[in-house]
């Protein structure tokens, strides 16, 4: 099994980023691997209950009291005994894509790569080190550079963009409000990915954060100062038609409208000077937020004792 090499996933990076990533880049990918079949191609079912995950049947997306763990605990669990950087099975690949055909967001963008599939390697993502799949293609397709890695590899996000794991509230018929708040924190991505990489952050052991003013002061901020707009509704009303949702990626701005790629640009700008952004570590900040949010619900129930 390959361990995770961080100075390698940089580099990889910058190359996608000047567009010199070409299949002969990958250095990961392995030599042999047993023979990859196709399974039958199943019909899209959508946010549907039950949820099918490795041919077992969920009541929930994650865990609950009541039926205990969830689609996306049993995904974990499966993923746990896969090799990084090591073609997927035949019994693990065909699982994956039957949860494609079943659940990705866009069946249509799924179904025109599906048959062209070769094998999926589990990996770490480019730009964040997430737990991820690149499918590699028996076939050359250039018009979907959000998607593409190269001209036969594509990277769906297998784990977010399935409506069997997480809630499609991002997406195209999503409130203006969280809509909004996804294109603004994706403009400015790459400063927080920039800092992971100064401080060596770890995948799964630290996590990003603003500290002394928070991402959403710093956007409305923006909004009153740059924009001059100080009601947040109907700042969010003026910003959601310049936004555009991309599968498997949130909303962002749409880089066709100008003035959408001018206010991306000059929030960039607006955001590197006032944020301040800290590593902390992810269990411990975790557990303190849940305490936080147990001590809040205790003081909010003595107030309706007395209601």
């Amino acid at each position: 099994m390959t361990r995770f090499d961080p100075e390698i996933h940089r580099k990889l990076f910058e190359r996608i980023k000047a567009g010199k990533f070409t299949q002969s880049n990958i250095s990961f990918k392995p030599v042999e691997r047993e023979p990859f079949i196709l399974p039958p191609e199943l019909d899209f079912i959508g946010d549907k209950k039950p949820y099918i995950v490795y041919g077992k049947t969920f009541q929930t997306k994650k865990k609950s009291k009541k039926y205990g763990d969830g689609a996306k605990e049993h995904f974990a669990k499966k993923r746990e005994i896969m090799l990084i950087d090591e073609y997927l099975s035949q019994y693990h690949a065909g699982h994956v894509i039957n949860l494609m055909d079943r659940y990705y967001r866009t069946p249509k963008a799924w179904r025109k790569y599906r048959p062209h599939i070769t094998g999926i390697m589990y990996t770490s993502g480019k730009k964040w080190n997430e737990p991820t799949f690149y499918f590699y293609l028996n076939k050359d397709f250039h018009d979907d550079p959000e998607c593409l890695l190269t001209t036969r590899i594509i990277n769906p996000s297998v784990i977010n963009s399935c409506l069997c794991f997480e809630s499609p509230n991002i997406h195209e018929n999503a409130s203006n409000r969280g809509y909004v708040a996804k294109m603004f924190r994706k403009a400015v991505e790459d400063q927080v990915l920039q800092f992971r990489w100064d401080v060596d952050a770890q995948s799964g052991v630290h996590e990003i954060h603003h500290d002394k003013i928070s991402f959403l002061d710093i956007m409305l901020g923006f909004a009153r100062s740059i924009l001059k707009i100080n009601d947040r509704d109907e700042f969010e009303k003026q910003m959601r038609p310049l936004g555009k949702y991309v599968g498997g990626d949130g909303a962002r701005f749409n880089s066709d409208i100008p003035r959408a790629v001018i206010i991306e640009e000059t929030f960039q700008k607006y955001h590197g000077r006032r944020a301040h952004l800290i590593k902390v570590l992810k269990k411990p900040h975790r557990t303190e937020t849940s305490e936080d949010i147990k001590f809040n619900t205790s003081l909010r129930n003595k107030i309706n004792e007395v209601e």
